[in-house]
């Protein structure tokens, strides 16, 4: 892998990658990325890599990190774009993507917990290296892990900041999901603080405390394989993908795929079935 001179390049020969890890980006603070922008230019350069075929749109490149100042160099209607190209292949490119956004403090909770467990699924580091390599806490990384426990609903409160970390952790102190996203709505409709959701988790707990519980480390690694899963479905597919699992049957789930339309459908059936086939028209 190896960086070259910064060089200008059109802002259409290059694309956002599929494997970024963030997901949103705040509109309000692109538009002033993007005033700072025309009244400075672009200070980093953005990362890429070169893409082994053009794309469809005349993209020539994807980029590693720096999306967000792609984004804004768009909105501040700039035509080229200072780059940095490395040669990397599929592991090393996803890796700095993480790290990078890691390292800036740009992902909400759950990616920055998506993040670590796809870095502990693809590079196989344990908790202690992992933080080492994004320069945090071992329980930094551990605590953001036990959050891919929390039901999909939840994740999504702790995503859209209705939610805070305090709250995500006290809620892991309950083991159903019915349980926890009952609280959680309770919480958002009742702007709770964290000690009034702690309150809640412990009165909850005392009326139906388990016969026994899981390590936590187990169910944090069954997790981290069900998160790889269906990134790995949702990058093969080009859609999203839910795995639902049975806690009490071993083995036991199913899969989920939403389409918006029989376009959609009829896509995802020519990759599924790999002959042709698509939805009966």
């Amino acid at each position: 892998m190896i960086a070259g001179a910064p060089k200008e390049l059109p802002i259409e020969a290059v694309a956002p990658s599929r494997d970024q890890p963030r997901k949103r980006f705040d509109p309000e603070l692109l538009d002033q990325l993007a005033a700072s922008i025309r009244a400075q230019g672009i200070i980093q350069p953005i990362v890429v890599s070169p893409l082994a075929r053009e794309s469809e749109d005349g993209a020539r490149y994807q980029i590693i990190a720096g999306e967000r100042r792609w984004r804004a160099a768009q909105l501040a209607g700039l035509h080229t774009v200072p780059v940095v190209v490395r040669d990397t292949d599929d592991q090393q490119r996803l890796e700095l993507a993480l790290v990078e956004n890691l390292q800036r403090a740009e992902l909400n909770p759950i990616e920055e917990a998506r993040a670590f467990a796809e870095l502990i699924s693809i590079r196989g580091y344990t908790q202690e290296a992992l933080a080492e390599r994004v320069g945090k806490d071992r329980s930094t990384v551990a605590n953001a892990i036990r959050l891919l426990r929390l039901p999909e609903k939840v994740q999504e409160m702790l995503r859209d900041a209705r939610l805070s970390m305090g709250h995500a952790r006290a809620l892991l102190g309950l083991e159903r999901e019915s349980e926890i996203a009952e609280l959680a709505h309770e919480a958002v409709r009742g702007s709770w603080s964290v000690r009034q959701v702690e309150r809640a988790v412990r009165a909850k707990a005392a009326e139906s405390r388990p016969l026994g519980r899981p390590k936590d480390d187990e169910q944090d690694r069954r997790k981290i394989i069900v998160s790889e899963l269906e990134l790995r479905l949702q990058r093969r597919l080009g859609a999203r993908v839910k795995l639902r699992t049975e806690p009490r049957k071993q083995g036991v789930g199913a899969i989920e795929i939403p389409y918006a339309n029989l376009d959609e459908l009829d896509r995802l059936l020519h990759i599924l079935l790999d002959d042709g086939g698509g939805f009966p028209r």
